[in-house]
């Protein structure tokens, strides 16, 4: 529809109207044209006169399906497009009404097409890239190093080899330094993460960014619709005390638990039930077995919670169909008189009475209530309270009308309280609604959840500051349980709710914050950045730099790791800068899920924790599994040097591929489906440019610890539980001169050292599994071997070892031999003692990073400080091997 011609009104040369039929693509700013309801607007305009109650769909744009107001009154300067009810813009749609407009935006100067240029750059590598390009170069010069080495030691080694030869074992032990197993595992990894984040109602679009969620700091969520219902609810009845409101008001709530209205209550507030569902132009149908509202959500709110009150649907049409309370006349809501009135009984018998609904400060004027000064501080009181918890109020009240306030014939007139022909004064206050898009279930513990982990949750909302402050502070956001910063509002009072005009003038003057920015800029920033939870009042556009400020001056001027959720079209460019853009996937736009890394499903902040969990446990895996491949590398190139001191060969070319290819790969590969450590949502949020998923720590571990244990262990085995090797090397003989004896030996020593070694990565792929938590419960919760998987993988491991040296042509393909029973179970005291090793390890570990508190069961407990503690900084480069917390933020 919108490449239907459209009536447009031009002035020719001649200075005189040139009406004519245009096509959207030929329009031009100062171009008058005219819509009507069911028009596709062709570009952004300006409304220069527009019938009443003129309405449209901005949900294109903003994703929010309510129909918006549109009007011909200038708005101030402060005000921002978006929100400027006089303007209407480009792919959107007239719902009601008529205007004559003039055209100020077309193509990409329009409010849509300024966001399609924003979203057209090429997105940035991900976190992930970035970890696994680091890696990469870490293992290429580790690789040709090893294999420089190699080459050498081989050159030098007494044992002589031809060219063909020396190639070889320099070659394999280079390309024994490679991860195999590496690309396959980090596929499956993020397959298997992104298979179980759909069950939890998060759809992964961009697989690595599954990863890059569990490295996320800070969450800017919207408010309605993720964090709450997204649906208005009736939370509070307020009405008078029976002796009337100069008494006192009373408030019933929702009962706890059910949170419904209990009927118990329905003789206390029988009158504002009746009259909630009386005046209210909502509908209740049955659809496919289920009860259906439809009407205005305000409407729908209350005309819900009267119904629980009234005892239900059928009590409802009942009461509406009675002939006392049939509806003769209605004056409906509209935005000057801010209420909605109906008058409702049998003018024949000469009874009737009539209802009036809207905003508390225009009913109350026609309230006898009005002239009480002691009833009115009653009731202001009430609505002050109520509009502190975020509440919007609603005031109801009645009035009968009888003998001379019915007009002849029962015809009511008028639209305003100056032409009505029945009484608009004297009505009796019926009591108050206290209305709210009211939070999800789950979300307060969500964010405590996510507050544990480290991540930051921020509020991005266009709400009311006020409101957003209440709701924040009831899902723990503002005033939380737990805090990532440990002083988040200490003195920074003025920094708690920021609104969008406070933005205004900070904004970056490039599409991006840059290093030339002005200093009282970037101290306001980072002040922003550390202290403020709520953002309101803001416009789409202030989300995008909302997130750039927090990838510039977040995380102590590192920058954060940032996610933001978005609907609308117009949220596109702040989705495509966060480093994961998370779509609603029931109210998001296909523009916003497009531009999306992540569609939340059920538009639920409580599952995008879960996903933020199951990415931790995903970038946690790939980790151990490189930690547990990388650990064999060093027992591998060994007895390549052995050599240069005269020592026996102790593990051939094809043995090292046998160990890599036939065992490595798949073991490390398992490490997928590895689950979660009981602390992994205790721990700060890896931070990709503070450490790195390749770090020190992993590399000392893997190469200087159990690397080491493995190659004392594989070597003690050589000498000691092989039959006849000691000697040999004791006799001193060079290995031109073996005997046939001498060469079995030999062979059998061999076949120790690669059995040694393949029960030492059983026990380091065991110990990798977890990085603090005891695998047997040791002064601790037992993890256990969970992974059926990795535990088959085990078995195999034994069988293939045990194959390879009882089976003959395994023996001639792999030069190893069959060995008497005490070689094989001597070697087994290998794989005991480095599991003993690393529990105690472990053990240790958990000493220095506990601070002794329990976890947090809920708002107000405290829990782990995850903080690096003092005992740990003591112990100086061994605290690697007992610490993987990530670093404090600066």
């Amino acid at each position: 529809q919108a490449a239907q011609k459209v009536p447009v009104v031009r002035i020719d040369k001649n200075g005189q109207r040139m009406d004519c039929e245009v096509d959207p693509v030929n329009l031009v700013p100062g171009d008058i044209l005219f819509l009507e309801a069911g028009n596709r607007i062709p570009a952004d305009v300006r409304i220069l006169y527009c019938t009443d109650g003129m309405e449209v769909d901005n949900s294109a744009l903003t994703g929010e399906s309510m129909p918006e107001p549109r009007h011909t009154k200038t708005e101030p300067l402060s005000c921002s497009p978006t929100e400027a009810r006089n303007l209407a813009f480009f792919g959107t749609t007239v719902l009601k009404g008529n205007a004559t407009c003039v055209v100020h935006a077309t193509g990409d100067s329009t409010f849509l097409g300024k966001i399609a240029q924003g979203i057209k750059s090429s997105r940035v590598k991900s976190t992930l890239e970035y970890q696994i390009e680091h890696f990469i170069h870490i293992i290429a010069v580790v690789a040709i190093v090893v294999g420089l080495l190699s080459l050498a030691a081989n050159l030098m080694s007494p044992v002589k080899r031809s060219a063909a030869e020396v190639l070889q074992n320099s070659a394999a032990a280079l390309f024994a330094q490679v991860p195999e197993g590496l690309l396959p595992t980090v596929t499956i990894s993020l397959m298997i993460a992104s298979e179980q984040m759909a069950k939890k109602m998060v759809l992964v679009r961009k697989i690595d960014a599954v990863e890059t969620l569990g490295c996320v700091s800070v969450f800017c969520s919207d408010k309605t619709g993720t964090l709450t219902k997204g649906e208005m609810t009736v939370q509070d009845l307020a009405v008078p005390l029976p002796g009337g409101p100069a008494e006192g008001m009373t408030v019933h709530n929702r009962e706890p638990g059910t949170l419904i209205f209990s009927t118990k209550l329905a003789q206390v507030l029988s009158d504002i039930a009746l009259c909630g569902i009386l005046n209210n132009g909502a509908e209740c149908k049955m659809e496919d077995g289920k009860e259906v509202y439809s009407g205005s959500p305000t409407e729908v709110a209350i005309l819900n919670a009267c119904t629980q009150v009234h005892g239900g649907n059928s009590q409802v049409r009942n009461t509406r169909a009675k002939l006392e309370n049939d509806k003769i006349f209605e004056i409906p809501f509209n935005s000057e008189n801010k209420w909605m009135l109906t008058v409702h009984g049998q003018p024949s018998r000469g009874k009737c009475f009539s209802i009036l609904k809207g905003a508390p400060d225009r009913v109350l004027k026609f309230c006898s209530v009005s002239k009480d000064g002691a009833a009115m501080a009653k009731i202001e009181a009430t609505m002050a309270d109520l509009m502190a918890q975020a509440r919007r109020v609603l005031c109801i009240a009645k009035r009968d009308l009888t003998g001379g306030d019915i007009p002849d014939g029962a015809k009511f007139e008028g639209t305003v309280p100056s032409d009505c022909n029945f009484p608009m004064g004297n009505f009796e206050f019926v009591g108050l609604y206290g209305i709210e898009d009211p939070p999800k279930e789950g979300v307060a513990t969500a964010v405590v959840k996510a507050q544990k982990a480290g991540v930051k949750v921020v509020m991005v909302t266009g709400d009311h500051p006020d409101t957003a402050r209440a709701i924040a502070s009831r899902i723990n956001i503002l005033h939380g349980s737990e805090d990532t910063e440990g002083d988040q509002l200490q003195g920074a009072e003025e920094f708690a709710v920021i609104t969008g005009t406070m933005l205004e003038s900070r904004v970056p003057k490039a599409d991006n914050f840059t290093d030339e920015e002005p200093q009282e800029i970037v101290t306001w920033w980072k002040k922003a950045t550390q202290h403020t939870r709520v953002f309101a009042r803001v416009s789409p556009i202030h989300k995008q730099v909302i997130v750039q400020a927090y990838q510039k001056y977040g995380y102590g001027g590192i920058g954060d790791v940032c996610a933001m959720t978005g609907d609308g079209v117009n949220d596109a460019p702040a989705l495509k800068q966060a480093e994961v853009g998370v779509a609603m996937g029931i109210r998001g736009t296909e523009v916003a899920k497009d531009a999306a890394d992540i569609v939340l499903q059920d538009d639920n902040f409580a599952s995008i924790v879960d996903g933020i969990e199951q990415g931790r446990l995903s970038s946690e895996n790939l980790q151990k599994s490189i930690m547990y491949t990388l650990c064999s590398k060093i027992p591998q190139v060994a007895p390549t040097f052995g050599e240069l001191f005269g020592l026996p060969q102790a593990l051939t070319v094809a043995q090292v591929l046998l160990i890599d290819i036939g065992t490595d790969i798949w073991t490390a590969i398992a490490y997928a489906l590895q689950s979660a450590e009981s602390k992994l949502m205790e721990r700060r949020p890896r931070h990709p440019r503070l450490e790195k998923l390749v770090n020190c720590k992993v590399l000392i571990y893997s190469y200087g610890y159990i690397g080491q244990l493995q190659m004392l262990a594989c070597w003690a085995a050589f000498f000691f539980a092989a039959p006849g090797v000691l000697d040999l090397y004791l006799s001193g003989k060079s290995p031109n001169d073996y005997s046939k004896v001498d060469e079995l030996n030999d062979t059998q020593g061999m076949s120790v050292y690669y059995w040694t070694l393949v029960l030492g990565q059983i026990a380091a792929a065991i110990s990798t599994t977890t990085k603090l938590q005891s695998i047997f419960g040791c002064c601790g919760v037992p993890y256990g071997l969970p992974n059926a998987t990795l535990n088959y993988m085990f078995i195999g491991e034994l069988v293939l070892g045990l194959v390879a040296i009882y089976f003959p042509p395994m023996q001639t393909w792999f030069d190893t031999a069959a060995l008497p029973w005490q070689s094989i179970v001597y070697p087994m005291a290998a794989f005991l003692a480095i599991v003993i090793i690393e529990e105690i390890r472990k053990l240790f570990g958990r000493m220095c990073f506990d601070d002794g508190s329990a976890p947090d069961d809920g708002p107000g407990e405290k829990g782990s400080k995850l903080k690096v503690p003092v005992a740990a900084l003591k112990l100086g480069p061994c605290s690697c091997f007992c610490l993987w917390d990530t670093p404090q933020r600066a």
